[in-house]
């Protein structure tokens, strides 16, 4: 499809030379002002998606930008400020007066405003943003829709009534790299979709080799403390044979003990690690972050806590450590390695036992809707690890 000047010159403000296939398709839809649903592997180009057409909405109209993780907003709008784009973020950690004033002028003189589903708690930010000229809203990450009734950012769930409220429809576009075809249906359903145009693009990274390591503990005596040292050692085993020279690795594990427990193990291996889980106080997450951001080589061991947002094009090891809770959290997190195309690696430890854990913390939640769900997607990923030589292929076939 041929653009017009205005979208080649906002190309050129992003810095942005050219389209790659997928963009160019998805694009050239929203143009002609079509709510979409898309799915794009990580590091898809995702984000220009919603930026250029912000760039061609006349002054005064107000994209907001409902994304999960406040590092990734901040990283986005200082980009956006350093080519020249009006861009903000609205979150808790501004002032009192601060964010009173960025929600003024925003509402007022519109723009490109991020922010998390929680703000639309505040009654003054749900009503301001209402009476706003909303031309669009984007909605990243919208896996997790599907995942609110399992309680997990039950904030999302409160998107669609927001779109409801305002008194002009605007144009939705909600964006993830992992969703199924049914999932698809039920994001549209919650956030009030005007026939939205469907774009589910392959999960498949061939950049990405996926290698699946199964190992039993004979016996019936100290079973789990013996499994947790075979697992120790095959991790040590994997990262000395694999850790990148340059780049960095994800260690995830399913719970917050484990993650203590492997990051005491490899720094007593004289590895540099760090543990990263939801209940870390807001400072130490910070400087987490920063760690895996900045350094040359780092190693963060993780619950899924870590992942939505990850801004490093240069993971060149995700290592599961046990099993993840289904199919679509694992396409997620080996999902978070390479980023910028080069050649990356993702390795499963698991043992058949580790099903049964697996199982029995998705049923806390003692839904029988998210359990059955959940089991389901369980069940997919035991489908998937049987035949590890088939494993994309597997993955690819279930997302459709």
């Amino acid at each position: 499809m041929m653009y017009n000047y205005n979208v080649y010159t906002a190309m050129h403000q992003l810095g942005v030379t050219r389209l790659r296939t997928e963009q160019s398709k998805v694009l050239s839809c929203i143009l002609q002002n079509r709510d979409v649903l898309v799915r794009l592997c990580t590091g898809g180009g995702k984000s220009l998606l919603f930026q250029l057409p912000a760039l061609l909405d006349e002054p005064g109209q107000l994209t907001l930008v409902f994304s999960p993780l406040l590092a990734l907003q901040e990283d986005q709008v200082s980009a956006l400020k350093k080519k020249g784009v009006r861009a903000a973020l609205l979150n808790s950690s501004l002032s009192k007066h601060r964010h009173a004033a960025t929600l003024r002028d925003f509402v007022q003189n519109g723009g490109l405003l991020y922010l998390a589903p929680e703000q639309l708690r505040n009654r003054k930010v749900f009503e301001a943003l209402a009476s706003a000229h909303v031309r669009r809203v984007v909605v990243d990450e919208v896996h997790i829709l599907p995942q609110v009734d399992r309680g997990f950012r039950p904030a999302y769930a409160e998107i669609g009534a927001f779109i409801k409220s305002l008194r002009i429809p605007p144009q939705i576009l909600a964006f993830t790299a992992t969703a199924t075809a049914s999932d698809f249906s039920y994001i549209a359903r919650s956030l009030h979709m005007d026939e939205p145009k469907r774009f589910l693009f392959s999960v498949k990274r061939s950049n990405i080799k996926l290698s699946i390591k199964e190992f039993n503990v004979r016996g019936k005596d100290n079973v789990k403390r013996r499994k947790r040292t075979q697992r120790l050692k095959m991790l040590d085993a994997v990262l000395r044979q694999h850790q990148p020279r340059n780049g960095a690795t994800i260690v995830y594990c399913p719970t917050v003990n484990d993650v203590k427990r492997t990051t005491k193990y490899l720094r007593g291996e004289k590895y540099s690690a760090k543990a990263y889980y939801s209940e870390l106080p807001k400072g130490r997450k910070k400087r987490v972050h920063r760690y895996f951001l900045t350094k040359k080589r780092p190693i963060v061991v993780a619950t899924n806590a870590f992942g939505l947002g990850i801004d490093r094009p240069d993971v060149r090891l995700v290592v599961h450590a046990g099993l993840p809770l289904g199919i679509d959290a694992y396409a997620q997190e080996i999902g978070r390695a390479g980023r910028d195309g080069k050649k990356a690696r993702a390795v499963l430890l698991y043992t058949p036992t580790d099903f049964a854990d697996a199982s029995r913390i998705i049923r806390q939640n003692n839904n029988d809707t998210t359990d059955y769900r959940g089991e389901k997607r369980l069940d997919a990923l035991k489908k998937v690890i049987a035949e590890p030589k088939k494993a994309w292929k597997g993955i690819a076939k279930y997302f459709g």
